[in-house]
């Protein structure tokens, strides 16, 4: 509620600001058809099923000289053929408005709001898995830029984002979060900076989870659109979580043996160096390849505290001018820095073809496969999934517009 009534009130004083702004409306539709032979990715129940995907996108896009509002949403339908009680709808909303108020200051005021599936999402952002269940997110940041000289700059921002989950099992979820950015120019191509990042997520009635990350960073413009960036730094992670045990003791009054649990709470403190890569680059007119790697801190969803590192992967070839052939690698190890010392590697591969048939519409043809390694104290256990698809995608790139 909170979230829709920010959306509204930023578009009510937008609209206020900026009466004669110029505005455009784009629609997109994506349909996917999509055979899954492990729907829940799991080792035990293993679900096989045919899925239809419907995703529509539409964006609003008004400015002015000196401002900007941007209404991103999307709207996600999935159908399933035989396990029809896992039919869903998900959306993804988003909303920023932009302000230049010099030509050295420059603000972001953005919220969002968010329906999603838990096992999905986890896997593709971190490798993770856990049940799937429904899961709500909303929050607000605010961001700044501010050229200090024309050699240094310095960036700002904060926000708090709140995750819900109405039928469990997971923990709800509050994180709030600031990052500071100082960037020094070194020439046309080159940049140096500090990047420090602060957030504090605190899981209702099982533990909060604070860490402070150091990074100093190096980027290198190869062109107009690609680029290269390396970074390293350290953290710090304090993790403060709930353990239940059973006291005994005799009252003294009655002689009774009595059995009651106690709540009591520990505190953990972890560090390592942290690691980031980002590549972007087109070797030929043909060829791309965009990578992304590092070694970080992560939150998962039931409260726990993991050190990741990970590669993400995509190389594209364009066979002619309206077909090109794409492929995406991704690899995560993830190791648990708590009570359970869970260790875990997965990795997903995924090619697919994308043919433009016209300046609106395109089709794609794909596959991937995932496979997940798992090892505990007590117990370890692999798994994997195949999944096909063919898909086709609509737009009308500004069917509504002013300018």
């Amino acid at each position: 509620m909170y979230c829709l009534l920010f959306f509204h009130c930023l578009i009510f004083f937008y609209g206020k600001v900026a009466m004669s702004a110029d505005w455009s409306f784009t629609p997109d539709i994506d349909t996917i058809e999509e055979y899954n032979d492990n729907v829940l990715f799991s080792n035990k129940v293993v679900i096989k099923d045919f899925i239809t995907r419907v995703n529509s996108t539409t964006n609003i896009l008004r400015k002015t000289e000196n401002t900007q509002l941007n209404v991103d949403s999307i709207i996600i339908g999935e159908k399933y053929s035989k396990h029809t009680d896992l039919d869903t709808i998900n959306t993804d909303n988003k909303i920023s408005f932009n302000q230049q108020w010099n030509p050295k200051l420059y603000t972001t005021l953005s919220g969002m709001f968010r329906k999603d599936e838990t096992l999905e999402t986890e896997l593709q952002r971190a490798g993770l898995v856990g049940v799937r269940d429904t899961r709500y997110r909303y929050g607000f940041a605010l961001s700044g830029t501010y050229t200090l000289t024309s050699l240094f700059s310095l960036s700002v921002s904060g926000g708090e984002t709140f995750t819900r989950y109405p039928d469990g099992p997971y923990p709800d979820m509050d994180l709030w979060q600031i990052n500071t950015d100082l960037v020094r120019v070194i020439n046309p191509r080159d940049s140096i900076g500090l990047f420090i990042n602060y957030y504090d997520a605190d899981y209702k009635d099982i533990s909060n989870i604070k860490t402070l990350n150091s990074n100093i960073y190096w980027r290198r413009n190869l062109s107009n659109t690609t680029y290269f960036v390396f970074g390293a730094g350290y953290r710090f992670t304090w993790t403060k979580y709930i353990v239940q045990y059973l006291e005994y003791f005799i009252d003294p009054k009655t002689g009774i043996f009595i059995i009651q649990p106690v709540k009591k709470g520990e505190t953990n403190e972890n560090k390592g160096f942290i690691v980031n890569f980002e590549l972007n680059q087109d070797w030929t007119d043909r060829f791309s390849m965009v990578i992304n790697s590092g070694r970080e801190q992560y939150n998962t969803i039931d409260a726990r505290s993991i050190e990741r590192n990970y590669i993400r992967t995509t190389l594209s070839y364009r066979l002619s001018e309206k077909v090109s052939s794409n492929i995406q690698f991704g690899y995560d190890k993830t190791e648990e820095e708590g009570l359970r010392g869970e260790k875990a590697s997965y990795f997903r591969v995924s090619p697919f073809l994308t043919w433009r048939y016209t300046k609106n519409l395109s089709f794609r043809f794909g596959t991937s496969y995932e496979y997940r390694d798992t090892e505990a104290d007590f117990f370890s256990y692999s798994k994997d999934r195949f999944k096909c698809w063919i898909g086709i995608s609509y737009s009308h790139p500004r069917l509504l517009a002013n300018y």
